[in-house]
């Protein structure tokens, strides 16, 4: 009987053991659980965060994207460069008033999706009349971002304001909280609203006011330099010289009527013909800034030329390509007709220049060093708007330099480089 009792205090005693192991199992599981549902929750807040990178990361992109075409050359509908029959960027998007600098872009939205498979963006470029559209969503077990850029009017002329929304899908217009705020919780998307104010830093901060601007002296020979300027803003300024004129032929100076040949041009004008003043002096004065710095010039592009340039520029020129530098001697000896007085190019040379034969200039034509001009053609050689010269020059039978106060307003007011404004930018995820 004792023996009986015995075994079954001992039965009940691995009765409560089990029982204490199985609340220990269940209190660990309970733990297990908990610390799980901590780790999903830590990595759902990662994966937030690694989303809202990639958009604040992808809308940077489209600002930067949209700056370089800004700056860039001709491009097609798929924001793509191209030699022959594009169109620049900022021409395509912006309408730019030459005498306050207003700018009023295009009521169009642009967007980019990651090319993964290039390593680039495959864009859009529409034409400003064409409907937007979203784009073909792009399948893949890697994020795919994409963005969308809108172009508005700044408060003051020569601003915009640019805003850059980066999404990570590759449909942009998914991430737009205006009509689609339930599918960006659901598709747990991130985004970021990007808006960055852009100024235009003109290609020439003053241009001359004459069509001729020289810091040494004028020799001309045979049929004579013509200069012409009937622009009752310049005062019908013909020359501002260092130096003087010899070999003036007075019958080939067009000024506003009743002006006076020498109220008009102006030799050993106290500035050029100080001795202190140097070449890169001259440049500065017009230009804005010095050589060096002039070249970093966003919208500049440089142009290869060995002896006659001629070709070389009128490439570029189709290409879209309007502030151009020559580094060295330019020579132009071709019958090329480079630019257009609502279109004009800026042609700068970091050296002498050499001009020979017919040829027509529709815009700013600035040289370094000397410029030497002959043409003993019966056929024009003109420059339409302004020619700058930094050392001496010299001419050579019948040429002229026609004023054109649209090309001095486009100088200073269209053609130019996009940059950021300091502190004028904003983020919202």
């Amino acid at each position: 009987m004792k023996l009986s009792i015995c075994s079954w205090h001992s039965r009940q005693r691995g009765a409560a053991t089990l029982v204490v192991v199985m609340v220990l199992f269940l209190v660990m599981a309970l733990l297990a659980a908990y610390a799980n549902r901590s780790l999903l929750f830590e990595q759902r807040i990662a994966s937030s965060y690694f989303r809202a990178s990639v958009a604040q990361e992808v809308a940077e992109a489209g600002v930067e994207w949209t700056l370089a075409q800004l700056n860039g050359t001709a491009i097609d509908a798929a924001c793509k460069p191209v030699d022959t029959g594009g169109q620049r960027f900022a021409d395509r998007y912006l309408l730019i008033n030459t005498a306050d600098r207003r700018i009023s872009p295009a009521d169009t939205t642009l967007d980019c999706a990651r090319d993964t498979a290039n390593e680039g963006w495959s864009c859009r470029c529409p034409a400003t009349s064409a409907a937007h559209t979203a784009q073909t969503a792009v399948a893949g077990s890697d994020l795919v971002p994409s963005f969308n850029i809108g172009l508005q009017s700044g408060n003051r002329g020569g601003t915009l304001t640019l805003k850059a929304l980066g999404c990570t899908d590759s449909v942009a217009d998914q991430c737009d909280s205006a009509i689609n705020m339930v599918a960006i919780s659901k598709n747990q998307l991130a985004r970021t609203n990007l808006t960055v104010k852009i100024g235009l830093v003109g290609a020439v901060r003053s241009p001359p006011a004459a069509p001729l601007v020289v810091r040494g002296d004028i020799a001309s020979t045979g049929a004579g330099l013509g200069l012409h300027n009937g622009d009752p803003r310049s005062a019908g300024q013909l020359a501002v010289m260092g130096g003087s004129w010899t070999g003036k032929v007075d019958g080939r100076l067009e000024s506003v009527p009743g002006t006076a040949t020498g109220q008009v041009v102006i030799e050993t004008d106290t500035t050029l013909a100080d001795t202190s003043l140097t070449a890169e002096g001259v440049f500065k004065m017009f230009m804005g800034t010095n050589l060096a710095r002039y070249r970093k010039h966003p919208a500049l592009r440089t142009v290869t030329c060995a002896s006659d340039c001629a070709t070389a520029l009128e490439t570029a020129y189709t290409a879209g390509q309007r502030i151009l530098w020559v580094q060295g001697n330019l020579r132009i000896a071709s019958s090329k007709v480079l630019g257009s007085v609502s279109d004009p190019v800026l042609i700068v040379a970091n050296g002498d220049v050499t001009l020979a034969g017919p040829l027509q200039i529709n815009g700013m034509l600035v040289a370094t060093g000397a410029l030497a001009w002959s043409n003993d053609s019966a056929m024009p050689s003109v420059v339409n708007g302004m020619v700058l010269v930094g050392g001496g020059m010299a001419t050579s039978g019948r040429m002229d330099v026609i004023y054109q106060q649209a090309v001095a307003d486009q100088m200073r007011n269209r053609l130019g480089s996009y940059v950021r404004i300091p502190g004028g930018w904003i983020d919202i995820n």
